[in-house]
């Protein structure tokens, strides 16, 4: 197809924990609203309203799967747009970006991607609080944010993560700084890609899509959780409904609001260190600036939950550790084996002892 006719194909791609179910909520309710601005919204599957198997066809190269859809999408359709932040990271890989392209091109296509980016210390925290809820790990979290530091460069390290999208002159890059003082995310996010706001306004986001966080008391339920797991020789990434447990409960006890954090100001500062030079070379390569200039440091206090200080609380936090077992059993058979297993084991140790 002749390179004038191209139609642009936009990409939000994340980056994880930077409000993306939110966007993706705001995305699907407005959908009529974006298509009178030229923006068209639509899903490999109609039965449900997401990208994630476009994403997963990309890392694993399924261009049938990519040129079925494109296919199907209206020859007058100007702007494209899909939004998933499993995109991420087979966006940083060379050959997959580069085939992309070139399939994308061969189909009348160019490419825009989008992307939100924390503060290095701001990230790890959330990421930390996210991979505990959902029962990945019972880490403490200095040693987590020394597992961090050492091993995920191409998660922190933006220059070094992003190389090969802004070495490729055929994609066009738009990366947003993330953080509740640059306001709503989608809106932002409309602004960057020049779509007017509706005379009406956009319809609000389903509630339920939130960033909600368990709370400082959230993640100790998660941690001790954890610990009971590994004791009975369970991993918690295996198991059905893990990381809707914790939440259910931080909910119903009302802990959202007592933000967990991790970090002292020392120990951010020392984080934000780390990553200063390669953030100011990546800041001066997509934004002409230094980082500082476009992502502010955040003021961070370290706030967790002392079960030990927590006068006379004891029983009522055990309770709610066997109700979160229990729940997790009633959906994992293992589980519920282990569990049966270990209290038959005491009961025999207790008659034994009697």
């Amino acid at each position: 197809m002749n390179s004038t006719a191209q139609r642009l194909l936009v990409i939000h791609a994340g980056t994880h924990k930077t409000a993306s179910s939110y966007i993706q909520s705001r995305i699907a309710v407005n959908a009529n609203q974006l298509a009178k601005s030229g923006v068209l919204v639509r899903y490999p599957a109609s039965a449900a309203l997401k990208h994630k198997p476009l994403a997963s066809a990309l890392a694993k190269r399924r261009w049938p799967i990519w040129k079925r859809f494109l296919r199907k999408q209206p020859a007058d359709t100007s702007m494209l747009l899909l939004s998933a932040e499993q995109f991420t990271q087979p966006l940083t890989k060379k050959r997959s970006l580069k085939a992309l392209v070139e399939m994308l091109r061969s189909e009348g296509w160019r490419l825009q991607v989008l992307l939100f980016l924390r503060d290095q210390p701001d990230y790890i925290n959330a990421r930390y609080v996210h991979s505990t809820r959902r029962l990945y790990h019972h880490q403490d979290f200095d040693s987590y944010v020394t597992d961090q530091l050492g091993e995920r460069r191409h998660i922190y390290d933006y220059n070094y993560m992003f190389a090969s999208l802004l070495r490729n002159p055929a994609i066009a890059c738009t990366f947003l700084p993330y953080g509740s003082v640059f306001g709503d995310p989608f809106e932002r996010m409309m602004a960057a890609l020049g779509v007017q706001v509706p005379a009406e306004g956009w319809l609000p986001a389903d509630p339920s899509k939130g960033n909600v966080q368990p709370g400082c008391q959230g993640v100790w339920l998660a941690q001790a959780i954890g610990e009971r797991l590994d004791q009975l020789g369970i991993r918690g990434k295996s198991l059905v409904n893990a990381g809707a447990v914790v939440r259910r409960i931080a909910e119903q006890q009302g802990w959202q609001d007592d933000r967990y954090c991790g970090f002292d100001a020392a120990g951010a500062g020392a984080v934000a260190a780390h990553y200063a030079q390669a953030n100011d070379e990546f800041a001066q390569r997509v934004w002409g600036c230094n980082w500082r200039e476009r992502m502010p440091e955040l003021q961070m206090k370290r706030r967790q939950f002392n079960s030990a200080a927590e006068a006379g609380g004891a029983d009522s936090l055990e309770k709610l550790v066997q109700q979160a077992m229990k729940f997790l059993a009633r959906h994992n058979q293992p589980l519920d084996l282990a569990m049966r297993s270990s209290a038959l084991t005491m009961e025999s140790i207790n008659s034994s002892v009697s």
